[in-house]
C-alpha cells in the first residue's frame, strides 16, 4: 500500500462506509466477509486458504470440501462486484478504493487515483462478465441457501432508528429501540441484522421494560436463535446467545464456543470483543480479558466514547495500581463522564482509598444519578466505617426501586457487603440469582466480596452459578 492506504484507521473509515451502502446493509454476510479480509490484510497475516475461510467467516466444518459447497469462491464474486458496482453508483471521493485481489482471496487497497485509472482502463466485455457472474451467483445461491427477497425500505428504517436510539444508551432509548426493532420484524420477519439487533439490546439490563429479566433473556435467546437461523454469519448474535448462556444458564461450556466464533466471524464487533472480555473475566481469565478488551477498544469506531471494561478488569485482578492509573486516564479522555468516574471509584474503595472513592462516586451522581453509582457509594461509606451513610444509600435505592418493575438485589448486596453485613448481603445475592441479575456472576471475582469467600453460602452460590 502507498501514502494514505497504508493507514489502517483510513481504510476502516472506508470499510465503515461501505457498509452503510444499502447494498451492503441488505447483504450483511457480504460485509462481515469485506471485514474479516480487510482485518486479515491489516494485520499483516499469511495469505488466506479457503478452508480457513470457510470456517471462520462462513462457519463451515473442518471436513469442509470446496468441490461440494462453492460457498468461498461464490461469496468472493459476489464481494468482487459489490464493490465495483459501489465505486460505480453510491461511493463517494475518499483517500482510498477497496478491490478484491486477482490471485486468491484478499483485499487490494488502492489510492483513489490509482483505483479510478485502473476502473477507466477496464475492458467493457470484463464489466459485462462480471455482471454475468454476480447473476449466476445470486441464482445459485437462491436456490442453494434460500436467499430471500431485499428487506422493505421502512425495516431498513426502522432498524436504523432502532440502532441510533440504542447507541444513546440511555434506559428509555435502549426500551424504545427494542419497540423499533419489532416493529422492523413485523414487517420483514426474515430479516436477520434486525432479530440480531434485537437479541443484543435485549441482554442489556434496563432494556427490557416491562418484561422481567427472566422474560427478556428468554426472549434474547429467541432472536439470537432465529438471526443465527437465517444467517450464521452475524457474529452478533451468536455474542448474543452465548451472553444468554452463560448469564441465564450458568452454562460456560456452552458459552465459550459462541463467544470464539462471534469473535471469528467479526473480528472487528468491539462490542463482540466487549462481552467476550466480561465473560472471561467472569472466569478469573484476566489475561485473556484484558487482551479482549484491548482489541474492542481498537476496533471501536472513531469518536467513540472510551470504555471502562479495562480498569474494572485490572481491580477484578487486584492490580489496583494499574487500575487507578488507567480509569484516571478515562476520566480525563472522557471529560469525567459518569462511567468513567464509577470504575475510577470502584478501584479506589478495592485498594482502601475511600475519602477519594466517595468524592468520585458523587460527582459521577451529581452528573447522572445512577443506582450503580450509589451502590459503589454505599458501599465505600460501609467500608470505610460510616454506617449512618452507608444505611443513607440503602435509603435512597429503595426510593428507586420503588419506581422499578424489580429490585436490583446486588446493588444491595454491595452495601451490605461493604457494611460487613455479610449475611444480609448472601440474603440479597441470593434474591438476585433467583431473578437472574447479570451482576451476580461477577461476584467471584469482585473485590467487594472477598471477605464472603470462606463462607459456605457463598460457595454455593459459586457452585450454582458455575463459576471457578
Amino acid at each position: 500500500m502507498r501514502g494514505d492506504s497504508s493507514d489502517p484507521a483510513v481504510v476502516r473509515a472506508e470499510v465503515e462506509r461501505i457498509l452503510t451502502s444499502k447494498r451492503f446493509v441488505q447483504a450483511p454476510t457480504l460485509g462481515q466477509f469485506l471485514r474479516f479480509l480487510v482485518e486479515h490484510k491489516i494485520a499483516g497475516a499469511p495469505p488466506l486458504d479457503e478452508r480457513t475461510i470457510a470456517s471462520q467467516v462462513f462457519g463451515r466444518p473442518k471436513n469442509f470440501v470446496s468441490e461440494l459447497d462453492p460457498v468461498v469462491n461464490v461469496q468472493y464474486r459476489r464481494l468482487r462486484s459489490a464493490l465495483l458496482a459501489y465505486y460505480e453508483s453510491e461511493g463517494i471521493p475518499t483517500p482510498v478504493m477497496l478491490r478484491t485481489s486477482d490471485n486468491g482471496f484478499g483485499i487490494v487497497v488502492e489510492e483513489r487515483a490509482v483505483g479510478e485509472a485502473r476502473r477507466r482502463r477496464m475492458p467493457v466485455k470484463y464489466v459485462a462478465l462480471a455482471v454475468l457472474v454476480v447473476l449466476a451467483a445470486g441464482v445459485a445461491l437462491w436456490f442453494q441457501y434460500q436467499w430471500r427477497l431485499a428487506v422493505p425500505r421502512a425495516a431498513l428504517q426502522l432498524d436504523e432508528t432502532a440502532r441510533g436510539l440504542r447507541a444513546k444508551g440511555t434506559q428509555a432509548d435502549v426500551t424504545m429501540s427494542v419497540h423499533l426493532f419489532e416493529q422492523a420484524l413485523a414487517i420483514d420477519s426474515n430479516y436477520a441484522p434486525a432479530w440480531s439487533d434485537l437479541a443484543d439490546v435485549l441482554i442489556v439490563p434496563g432494556g427490557e421494560g416491562a418484561l422481567s429479566r427472566t422474560e427478556a433473556l428468554a426472549k434474547a435467546r429467541d432472536a439470537a436463535n432465529r438471526a443465527i437461523k437465517l444467517d450464521p454469519g452475524i457474529g452478533q448474535a451468536h455474542a448474543a446467545l452465548a451472553y444468554v448462556r452463560l448469564f441465564q444458564d450458568a452454562d460456560w461450556a456452552g458459552a465459550e464456543p459462541e463467544f470464539r466464533r462471534a469473535v471469528q466471524l467479526d473480528p472487528s464487533g468491539p462490542r463482540i470483543h466487549r462481552l467476550y472480555a466480561q465473560a472471561l473475566t467472569t472466569r478469573g481469565r484476566f489475561d485473556e480479558a484484558i487482551a479482549q478488551s484491548k482489541m474492542a477498544a481498537s476496533v471501536a469506531p472513531a469518536g467513540s466514547p472510551p470504555s471502562t471494561d479495562l480498569p474494572e478488569i485490572l481491580c477484578a485482578a487486584h492490580h489496583y495500581d494499574e487500575a487507578i492509573a488507567e480509569a484516571r486516564r478515562i476520566v480525563q479522555q472522557s471529560g469525567g463522564s459518569p462511567s468513567a468516574r464509577i470504575a475510577l471509584g470502584i478501584a479506589l474503595s478495592a485498594a482502601g482509598h475511600y475519602d477519594e472513592a466517595i468524592d468520585e462516586l458523587q460527582a459521577a451522581i451529581l452528573v447522572g444519578r445512577s443506582g450503580y453509582a450509589m451502590a459503589r457509594l454505599g458501599y465505600a461509606y460501609g467500608a470505610k466505617g460510616d454506617r449512618v451513610a452507608a444505611e443513607s444509600m440503602l435509603g435512597r435505592l429503595s426510593e428507586d426501586f420503588t419506581q422499578m418493575a424489580s429490585i436490583n438485589w446486588c446493588y444491595r448486596a454491595l452495601v451490605y457487603a461493604g457494611m460487613g453485613d455479610n449475611q444480609r448481603a448472601l440474603n440479597c445475592l441470593e434474591s438476585a440469582l433467583a431473578n437472574h441479575e447479570g451482576d451476580v456472576t461477577f461476584i467471584g471475582i469482585d473485590p467487594a466480596y472477598d471477605k464472603l469467600h470462606a463462607d459456605p453460602r457463598f460457595l454455593a452460590l459459586k457452585k450454582r452459578l458455575g463459576l471457578p
